[in-house]
């Protein structure tokens, strides 16, 4: 009996998270289907001025609707999961520590704003950055496609080096914002040293709770455990990661 309850137990978590994965990557791939065909049938509904002014080749119409269904995709079969995964952990973790120990959670609460505000100041920059990065890559690409297509007028004048000076001159800014992104990317890993004051805290604390008030210290170390790793559950990486969706292009206006 013991011998089939430990072999069902770590089974059943692999059945659920497979399940979990089908049902959603299931689900991102019929919605995204769906946008790229009412995208197609919203494009073939506009008359031709719009082609004229707004598109200028059968390229960006395709580009821009494999780029917003991609970021529809990645949003429902991996974002919109693992932020409900993590925020369901992190408050069931709280519920189950002010249940077990509710002195140590209580103190401790506070110190969740520690966990929790880096993650969503980064979540703010990273989405702030990665929509300028976008702005500043629509720049050389323009160029590129310029050249691309008007590459004989190009050649005929010689202007190969001074179509490379213009690209990569385009290019510093997005370099620029990249050494930004990778910054606050590191600021925000290292605040992830908060987490040994924490559990400094919850040690010295929960050994006040064990010699003067009789808990055992088994269910101290258990509780802060579920503290700390209750907290990390909202931030980089996680919960608040998984806020930060890819950009839009600027082809919105289609659909409407």
């Amino acid at each position: 009996m013991n011998a089939s309850y430990s072999g069902c137990c770590p089974l059943t978590p692999w059945i659920v998270f497979l399940a979990e994965a089908y049902c959603w990557t299931r689900t991102a791939e019929r919605q995204s289907s769906r946008m790229r065909a009412r995208y197609l049938r919203a494009v073939l509904r506009q008359d031709v001025e719009y082609f004229d002014l707004n598109v200028g080749s059968t390229s960006e119409v395709v580009t821009a609707v494999s780029g917003d269904t991609l970021v529809v995709q990645d949003a429902l079969s991996e974002k919109v999961p693992n932020f409900v995964m993590n925020v369901t952990m992190f408050a069931a973790s709280y519920a189950v520590a002010f249940a077990l120990l509710w002195r140590l959670t209580l103190v401790s609460l506070p110190s969740v704003l520690l966990l929790i505000v880096p993650g969503f100041l980064y979540g703010r920059v990273q989405a702030g950055l990665a929509r300028r990065m976008r702005e500043q890559y629509a720049r050389p690409g323009a160029i590129a496609e310029q050249a691309m297509s008007s590459v004989r007028t190009v050649y005929s004048f010689v202007a190969e080096r001074t179509t490379a000076a213009r690209f990569s001159a385009a290019l510093e800014e997005s370099v620029r914002l990249g050494l930004r992104q990778g910054l606050a990317k590191g600021v925000a890993i290292g605040s992830n040293g908060v987490t040994f004051a924490i559990w400094a805290f919850n040690v010295w604390y929960g050994s006040r709770l064990v010699m003067y008030h009789g808990y055992q210290g088994g269910t101290v170390f258990a509780i802060s455990s579920i503290i700390v790793n209750g907290g990390l559950c909202v931030r980089l990486g996680n919960a608040v990661g998984s806020l930060v969706i890819g950009p839009w292009t600027n082809e919105d206006d289609t659909i409407n």
